[in-house]
């Protein structure tokens, strides 16, 4: 019990240092769990492919489980120590692998299935759990196939970051304001410190209050235009600019909310490369 004491206050003092000042949550990133038949090389390729993903969204602190090798083994101190440096854990396991030749023998068809969990640290509750299903049907080599099918994941997790890790914000200042059209651009109360870059899609809600409960409805639609600085960013306004308008003025609390945008149809991995 000392010992898992000692380690708990060496990994507090750090994760103190490193996340000062920052208003992202933490993740750590565990070893993925996989079917015997898969190779553990493509265990780490897909696991550092997500890796890579996350940390490039800036959105979250991301955490290597792997380096924190005074880590308990026991599952329950385990929990207990990640918790105190981390806010969420994330699991993943690799359900399948396959990568065969088409039936014209001209090109390797490659499919990944996985799922990625998500745990609150601080009491062990399973947050979400997202099942993956990747396909990529191209490639000289079953290597580079399955190594194509793989990336794929990379440029995903900006998805699963805005899916599951929400940043919430309030409309600070009205900026540009049209006669017609409404709010065209306003200052909201998040920035740099939180991850956010230009081109972040924002849901805006109307705080109001139905039959003596505070509710929110959507009334419209922002997109980062400039972060300004680590607590306020310049968004445009791509819809709802008049009743923005309106429930600024009557002096409403604007909620924004960030969320994902949208993505193209996957699962196409390489056809227009035969």
């Amino acid at each position: 019990m000392k010992k898992l004491f000692s380690i708990l206050a060496m990994m507090l003092f750090a994760s103190t240092v490193i996340f000062a000042q920052d208003e992202k949550k933490s993740v750590a990133i565990e070893d993925f769990t996989f079917n015997s038949n898969i190779e553990t090389n493509w265990v780490e390729t897909l696991r550092n492919n997500i890796i890579s993903g996350i940390t490039k969204t800036t959105r979250v602190n991301v955490v290597d489980a792997k380096n924190l090798t005074s880590l308990p083994t026991d599952k329950e101190e385990r929990l207990v120590a990640l918790g105190e440096i981390v806010d969420v854990i994330l699991t993943c396991h690799f359900n399948s692998l396959t990568s065969e030749l088409n039936s014209e023998k001209k090109y390797y068809i490659s499919k990944a299935s996985f799922t990625i969990t998500l745990t609150d640290a601080k009491g062990g509750a399973v947050i979400s759990s997202t099942p993956y299903e990747e396909s990529w049907y191209s490639g000289e080599t079953q290597e580079k196939s399955i190594t194509s099918c793989l990336e794929q994941v990379t440029s995903k997790m900006k998805k699963f970051v805005d899916n599951n890790f929400k940043t919430e914000a309030v409309v600070k200042q009205l900026d540009q304001v049209d006669d017609k059209k409404g709010v065209k651009t306003a200052y909201i109360s998040v920035g740099s410190n939180a991850g956010i870059k230009p081109g972040q899609m924002f849901d805006i809600m109307d705080e109001v209050e139905i039959a003596g409960e505070k509710a929110t409805k959507k009334i419209g639609d922002a997109k980062a235009q400039e972060v300004v600085s680590g607590t306020l960013t310049l968004v445009k306004i791509t819809k709802g600019g008049v009743d923005i308008k309106k429930a600024f003025d009557a002096g409403h609390t604007l909620i924004v909310v960030t969320r994902a945008t949208n993505a193209p149809l996957g699962g196409l991995g390489g056809l227009l490369e035969l």
